[in-house]
């Protein structure tokens, strides 16, 4: 479900015609950066060739056509944060200062901190790593710590075990998702697990142990999903026109 953060309103918007955003992300500084083609015209040719199409007459009347090569990139910042001025220096950061960025309130610094200890595949912060995922108050730090384990081929079966269990739906997900990494590897008996949360009572991880199975080709694993639609009392009343047996 998507709603605008802002009632009535949206995030981004000018009254500016060439005004077209293709890209945003985010900077180190914890400012968002959106890349504008700034361009007059986009449209094929057969909806604005010279003759007998229907925005020629606009495209001329505003020399759409010669209003281009004028690219532009926006940086927003949030007026009660500011910036971050600190500099990233993670290429010559230890293995354990990477550790230590996968807690980071700024996405791009932990994204570039797994993906740089994924790199290196240091397994001497490994127990660190293990630890943050056991006992860090930050989920998205959990998140990074269960994949940097898995990118660097050090992920316990017995922690994934463990979070597969976390009260937290979405380290469930989570877990289920990094351990089909192990399964692939010889770890079978993780199909026990799988088929026992299809049933969980979080809808959102039961749909991803279904997936799991679909993508690790448990065997019936499609009948399984449709014999647990009847058992599931998420939505008893299925929107009109729907079967939901026909949703698997």
């Amino acid at each position: 479900t998507l709603a605008n953060a802002y009632k009535w309103n949206e995030f981004v918007k000018s009254t500016d015609p060439l005004f077209r955003p293709v890209d945003m992300a985010t900077a180190p500084d914890g400012t968002l950066y959106v890349v504008d083609m700034y361009r007059g015209i986009i449209q094929e040719s057969q909806w604005s060739a010279p003759i007998g199409t229907y925005l020629r007459a606009r495209v001329d009347q505003y020399q759409l056509d010669k209003l281009h090569s004028m690219g532009r990139v926006w940086r927003l910042s949030y007026e009660s944060l500011g910036r971050d001025k600190t500099v990233p220096r993670m290429n010559t950061q230890t293995a354990a200062q990477l550790v230590a960025n996968l807690s980071h309130p700024n996405g791009w610094w932990r994204d570039n901190a797994q993906r740089i200890l994924v790199l290196k595949q240091d397994k001497s912060v490994v127990g660190a790593l293990t630890e943050m995922v056991k006992s860090s108050d930050n989920l998205l730090a959990r998140f990074h710590a269960l994949w940097t384990l898995e990118g660097l081929n050090a992920m316990p079966v017995a922690l994934v075990r463990e979070q597969m269990k976390d009260p937290n739906p979405r380290m469930r997900i989570q877990a289920i998702r990094a351990s089909e990494t192990l399964y692939k590897a010889g770890e079978r008996s993780l199909e026990t697990e799988y088929r026992a949360m299809m049933k969980d009572p979080d809808t959102d991880v039961a749909i991803q142990a279904m997936l799991t199975g679909n993508v690790l080709k448990l065997k019936d694993i499609a009948q399984a999903a449709k014999d647990l639609l009847p058992k599931n009392e998420t939505d008893p009343k299925p929107a009109k026109g729907i079967d939901r047996k026909s949703v698997v």
